[in-house]
């Protein structure tokens, strides 16, 4: 019997970190084109078995980005239409678990609105054969996640996609490194999080409207749009949007000049700041704030 406790050890961490990022796209094939001519090779089409989505990745090591678009409105499409009536963006972060049906256990423990864990399948097409790919996935009750709606998935044919030639790509890209939330305040972020990844693992001042959470492999930060731009060279978040929002995704490079020097030759807008740091805005990148940075 695992042993479940609110301030738990790593003998058993729920939540392994980010396992990808989604960007919601009105045109899927328009967005595959921004992010290839960005620099990143995507994967085949694929489609959710079941749901009314369908998608493109762009695959790391560790984890991976994914364009997700609406293919049948009549399916279960979880509310990506709604999304959508403000433009392309950053629609979600969905979390990492080993076991999902462990991560239900456990997230019982913590709350009544906690879910069985589910299987999900998605078919790709890969040459001129289809794979299916098998996933495991837990909802996470909204007040264990605040700012985030979102769900915990375990891989169970990762070697189906993660396939050399998709993990490398021409801007130099590696990882996600950070992911931003915007929130109108803080109020429960940390406490609520260190539930989640250990008290060691959170740090900030939530009435200075800044939380940084370490999720093992990558960082989440919870930020209100007072603060953004002091963890985002300056720029100011569109405050025509709704809040809690996700604002800005961090990947990781060896060489931001590796890749300012691609994005160039794609004639591809972008800023450089003094961490040498790429900054793609939101309009050359399907509504997001895109950020290229070393990892140091």
């Amino acid at each position: 019997m695992t042993d479940y406790n609110n301030n738990f050890s790593e003998k058993f961490r729920p939540i392994t970190g980010i396992d990808h990022a989604l960007i919601g796209v009105s045109d899927l094939e328009i967005a595959r084109l921004s992010y290839e001519r960005l620099g990143f090779t995507v994967t085949p089409r694929g489609r959710h078995i079941g749901w009314g989505t369908e998608n493109h990745t762009v695959m790391f090591e560790n984890d991976y980005v994914e364009l997700i678009g609406v293919a049948d409105p009549t399916k279960q499409i979880h509310n990506l239409d709604k999304f959508l009536i403000n433009g392309d963006g950053l629609l979600n972060v969905v979390l990492g678990t080993r076991d999902a049906d462990e991560t239900s256990r456990w997230l019982k423990q913590q709350s009544s609105h906690a879910e069985e864990a589910k299987d999900l399948q998605r078919l790709i097409k890969i040459g001129d054969h289809e794979e299916i790919l098998d996933f495991r996935y837990v909802f996470l009750p909204p007040e264990l996640s605040p700012g985030l709606e979102t769900f915990a998935s375990q891989h169970l044919s990762p070697e189906k996609v993660r396939r050399p030639a998709w993990l490398s790509h021409p801007n130099g890209a590696r990882s996600i490194s950070e992911v931003t939330v915007v929130m109108e305040n803080l109020d429960g972020v940390a406490e609520a999080y260190k539930n989640l990844f250990g008290s060691e693992a959170v740090s900030g001042d939530e009435r200075k409207g800044s939380i940084t959470i370490d999720t093992g492999n990558d960082e989440l930060w919870f930020v209100t749009p007072k603060t953004f731009p002091e963890r985002h060279y300056d720029k100011m978040f569109n405050d025509n949007l709704p809040l809690p929002r996700l604002a800005a995704l961090t990947l990781t490079v060896a060489d931001p000049q590796v890749t300012a020097l691609y994005l160039s030759g794609q004639q591809v807008n972008f800023e450089r700041d003094s961490s040498e740091a790429v900054i793609v805005s939101a309009e050359e990148a399907c509504g997001v704030f895109l950020v290229f940075a070393r990892n140091d």
